[in-house]
């Protein structure tokens, strides 16, 4: 909120003070700003004393159990909530709450009846749809989960959460060809990441190593493979944008080294090669690179890791991390 925004909606409150308009929007104000700012202790006490003066004002009831749901207080988020919701039936934003609270105490019938009344009202409610996926998740109902989910990403494509629990559930039902699209899909919008980790490791773990987890500065990210001609150091346009990612990060960490590592099973000569390639290449991209602060290493064999306590190959691998330059 601009400051210009916060002077305007300051002075209505003054104007406004004194009646219930006054105080709906000043408790609106102070609850948004809580909520920004994630002074959820502060944002309880004043709420608190609003409710003091003021025990069926909908809306200090919503912002009170909103603040200690935030502290993970679910049993004493609820009733003020559940007042909330009663206070104000049509409202949407109360109920989903309401329904927040109700699976954060563990109670997943409640918590689902709620979603379903926020859906009756209106049926494009993109959080109560995909909590209305999560919560018939986690009671095994994998192909009405699967459904809701649909109908999340065709009303908000990008959701980072139907995205990545359709993949998974693909993976419980053992529909492999959905399962990689589903991971292919969740990385292509969102590549860092503790979800991207795992992600990236259920894809390798197929097999498929579309996608690598690099250690890049203090951060895991993952990044599309890097590809090179057949039988060649060449590297492929496509795999670019990956290599720049690494070396746009090496120019800011300048403390740090960055290391290039390439695997080629039964063949070191050409690891060899493609390492040379990819250091070459960062230092005509980057000028302010040196050869000092490129290392790179290559081994004749494939890259063994372990995910999941599965111990996987890969074949063809680059790698990039950063150690300290001394």
């Amino acid at each position: 909120m601009t400051v210009k925004k916060l002077i305007v909606l300051a002075g209505l409150i003054v104007l406004l003070s004194g009646c219930s308009a006054g105080q709906m929007l000043k408790n609106s104000f102070q609850g948004n700003r809580y909520l920004d700012n994630k002074d959820y202790r502060q944002g309880e006490l004043v709420f608190r004393d609003n409710i003091a003066q003021d025990p069926d004002d909908p809306l200090a009831n919503y912002y009170l159990g909103r603040f200690l749901l935030a502290q993970e207080k679910p049993q004493q988020a609820l009733p003020y909530l559940q007042k909330a919701a009663s206070l104000e039936q049509s409202k949407t934003d109360y109920l989903f709450w309401q329904g927040r609270a109700q699976g954060a105490a563990g109670d997943l019938r409640t918590e689902r009846a709620s979603y379903l009344k926020v859906l009756r009202i209106n049926e494009k409610h993109i959080p109560a749809l995909t909590y209305l996926g999560h919560n018939q998740f986690k009671q095994k109902e994998y192909k009405a989960a699967q459904a809701t989910y649909d109908k999340v990403l065709t009303l908000q494509p990008n959701s980072p959460s139907a995205l990545f629990n359709k993949a998974l559930l693909a993976r419980i039902l053992k529909h492999p060809k959905e399962e990689r699209a589903g991971w292919l899909a969740y990385l292509r919008k969102y590549p860092a990441g503790d979800f991207a980790v795992k992600a990236t490791g259920y894809l390798n773990l197929s097999g498929d190593f579309s996608y690598q987890i690099h250690n890049i500065g203090d951060q895991e990210i993952a990044l599309p493979r890097v590809v090179f001609e057949p039988l060649t150091a060449k590297i492929t346009s496509t795999s670019l944008r990956s290599i720049n990612v690494a070396g746009m990060a090496a120019t800011k960490m300048k403390d740090r080294k960055l290391q290039v590592v390439v695997f080629q099973q039964n063949n070191k000569k050409l690891a060899k090669a493609r390492a040379i390639s990819i250091r070459q290449y960062l230092l005509e991209k980057f000028p302010t690179l040196t050869p000092e602060r490129i290392g790179v290493s290559w081994f004749g064999e494939p890259e063994k890791t372990v995910i999941q306590g599965k111990k996987i190959q890969n074949p063809e691998s680059v790698r990039f991390f950063f150690t300290g330059l001394k």
